[in-house]
């Protein structure tokens, strides 16, 4: 007999440009700032480059 089940992955990094200084950004999941524990409430990271603060809008989960 054979069941169903489900795969969890955990998220490691996230990789964006940043729009004030247009450098490729490797971000760890650990650093992002969430509003809240609902990843759509809105989140925020520093860029490493020019330490400006880069609000996150829409994402795609790979």
């Amino acid at each position: 007999m054979s069941v169903d089940y489900v795969i969890v992955s955990k998220p490691d990094y996230i990789t964006l440009t940043c729009p004030h200084c247009d450098e490729e950004l490797e971000i760890n999941f650990r650093e992002i700032d969430f509003n809240t524990d609902y990843w759509d409430d809105g989140a925020w990271v520093t860029c490493p480059y020019c330490e400006q603060e880069i609000e996150l809008g829409d994402y795609e989960y790979e």
